[in-house]
């Protein structure tokens, strides 16, 4: 089995198709879940960064809402089965659109509902994103897998910041 390689681009080549992709799904999923808060988040949201241009959309709800959200989500995109999965998270997606199209189902306030937080420190914080554009220069073409290792461990350090701490207080 070949291992899988990782590539980016900056963020401004897929501005477009992303934001029209985003702007389509949302319109759909505010009618599909009208009590639910709908983000643009990942790297084709945050202007000046390095992306691989898949556009990824966090479906935030309140726990009550939670599997019926995951029933109604399940007739439009596929359980994305290489991402985890609990009663509070599930990924969906769809790599027949263009740019690829990730769902993230998450449960407001659960320990996964950060993507959005991320996403805005990101926005505002000028650092912390060129450090995280390094690590995506270090592993363009490389190991997917050890570029998912180094993420993890660059968003780890990233929330334990202030500037995350302090998001949606």
């Amino acid at each position: 089995m070949t291992e899988e390689k990782v590539y980016f681009q900056a963020e401004y080549v897929f501005r477009q198709a992303a934001e029209t992709l985003f702007l389509e799904e949302k319109t759909k999923l505010q009618s599909l879940f009208p009590h639910a808060e709908i983000h643009h988040v990942g790297s084709t949201a945050v202007p000046g960064s390095l992306t691989k241009g898949d556009v990824d959309i966090q479906v935030i709800v309140n726990q009550e809402h939670f599997n019926s959200s995951k029933e109604v989500l399940v007739k439009y995109y596929h359980i994305n089965a290489g991402s985890v999965s609990s009663d509070t998270f599930i990924s969906f997606k769809d790599d027949a659109r263009n740019p690829p199209l990730g769902i993230q189902l998450t449960v407001r306030n659960s320990s996964l509902d950060i993507f959005w937080k991320i996403t805005e420190v990101l926005k505002e914080n000028e650092n912390l994103r060129q450090q995280y554009n390094q690590i995506k220069q270090e592993f363009n073409g490389e190991s997917m897998e050890e570029y998912r290792e180094a993420k993890a461990r660059f968003l780890t350090n990233l929330m334990k910041t202030n500037d995350y701490k302090n998001k949606g207080k």
